[in-house]
């Protein structure tokens, strides 16, 4: 009898400890407020992640893809409280969907051209020399995700064809082509470029413009308090600092 006392009383007492540091801890803690965002933020998402968790008291984690598949996310239920697309784009057919609130300019990008330090890659010095080789082994984004639009766009305004060796889902996957030297070239984001100076840079004339966007989650909690913090002039500075130009 004793001992089953003495059971009794540690269950007890361990489970009192365990509900004062639930109680302690303020119950909260351990969630986790998601944001969608287009991989093209990747190299910057620590020091947005850190600024929005400063600012509101939440964690926060970046989780990264193509924003053209944002749509379906959401529709499918993805827990996100707010998303920050690469294009403007994008971010209207979310809008039109009745998915987000209004949404604000973030930041402008622009694309460029990156080689590998090849031969082949050292032979490419403008957009007109990239269509015009038959040695390289050029990679481009999906024409789905912004990047990939905003490719077809510059080209078709060149008057330029291009054959690429295959069509990446987002402009991470088409920057890991030639870092891994799967590919001779790849037209990327100019931010992209600015964070592997390893690789060689070729910049195009009369590039296109790409409008990031940040919105709210109709109907998540945190959502517009992200939004507010991401068009702060912290957050500015930030995606100054990484690239990014004012929209």
């Amino acid at each position: 009898m004793a001992r089953r006392l003495s059971d009794q009383t540690y269950r007890r007492s361990i489970l009192g400890f365990v509900l004062m540091w639930i109680a302690g801890c303020g119950g909260s803690s351990a969630s986790v407020v998601d944001v969608l965002a287009a991989s093209s933020y990747t190299d910057v998402a620590a020091e947005l992640e850190t600024l929005l968790e400063d600012d509101l008291g939440i964690n926060v984690r970046f989780s990264f893809g193509s924003s053209g598949a944002f749509l379906e996310q959401l529709n499918q239920g993805a827990p996100a409280a707010a998303v920050v697309t690469a294009d403007d784009k994008t971010m209207q057919r979310l809008e039109s969907a009745e998915l987000v609130d209004a949404s604000i300019a973030i930041n402008r990008n622009d694309l460029i051209i990156v080689t590998s330090d090849s031969d082949v890659g050292r032979a490419i010095n403008s957009l007109e020399g990239l269509a015009a080789s038959d040695d390289a082994v050029t990679v481009v984004c999906a024409d789905s995700a912004p990047c990939g639009a905003a490719t077809d766009q510059l080209l078709k305004q060149a008057g330029l064809t291009l054959s690429p060796a295959s069509r990446e889902p987002n402009v991470r996957a088409t920057l890991t082509k030639v870092i891994l030297g799967e590919a001779d070239a790849a037209i990327v984001y100019g931010t992209d470029a600015r964070a592997h100076p390893d690789l060689r840079s070729v910049e195009i004339t009369d590039t296109v413009d790409v409008i990031g966007r940040a919105a709210a989650v109709k109907g998540r909690a945190y959502g517009s308090d992200i939004i507010d913090s991401l068009g702060s002039p912290a957050a500015k500075r930030i995606l100054a600092d990484a690239g990014f130009s004012a929209p």
